[in-house]
C-alpha cells in the first residue's frame, strides 16, 4: 500500500537527510579522482584528436547527461506530486466549508498531500543518487592501475 511506504518516508525523514548527505560527500571525495584521470585524456585529445581515447571522451558526455536527466525526473516528479496536492487542496478550500465533500474525497485529498510530502522528503537523496552512482562507478573504474 502505497499509503504505508508515504507514512514511513514522514517517520525515516531523518535518515534520508543522512542519506543524501553521506551521497552528496561520497560524491565530492570521487570528484579528484575522476579529474585525475579524465584531465590527462582531455589534453592529449585537445593535441592529438586522431589518437584520443574515443570511449572514454563519449563516456564523459554521455554519463553526465544520462545521470542529471536521471535526478531531473525525481525533481519532476516531485513537482508533479506537489503540485496535484496543491490543486486538490485549493479545490477544497474552493467548497467552502468542505460539506460536499464526502469521505472517499477527504481521504483521496489527505493521500495526495501525503504522497506530496513523502516525495519532498525523498527528493533529496532521490534526485543524488543516479549522480552518485555514476560518480562512484566512475572514481573506482578510473582509480584502478593502467586505466
Amino acid at each position: 500500500m502505497r499509503t504505508l511506504e508515504h507514512l514511513t518516508a514522514l517517520w525515516t525523514w531523518p535518515f534520508q537527510v543522512m542519506q543524501a548527505n553521506i551521497a552528496l560527500a561520497e560524491t565530492a571525495m570521487g570528484i579528484p579522482t575522476i579529474l585525475g584521470a579524465r584531465l590527462p585524456i582531455i589534453g592529449a585529445a585537445i593535441f592529438n584528436p586522431w589518437a584520443a581515447n574515443h570511449r572514454e571522451l563519449t563516456l564523459m558526455v554521455s554519463e553526465k547527461t544520462k545521470a542529471f536527466g536521471q535526478s531531473h525526473r525525481h525533481f519532476e516528479r516531485s513537482a508533479n506530486l506537489f503540485r496535484s496536492a496543491t490543486e486538490a487542496n485549493a479545490r477544497a478550500l474552493g467548497n467552502a466549508s468542505m460539506a460536499r465533500m464526502g469521505p472517499a474525497e477527504m481521504f483521496s485529498l489527505a493521500e495526495k498531500n501525503l504522497a506530496a510530502a513523502a516525495s519532498l522528503i525523498n527528493l533529496p537523496s532521490n534526485s543524488i543518487a543516479p549522480i552518485h552512482r555514476r560518480v562512484s562507478g566512475n572514481a573506482k573504474r578510473l582509480s584502478k592501475p593502467g586505466k
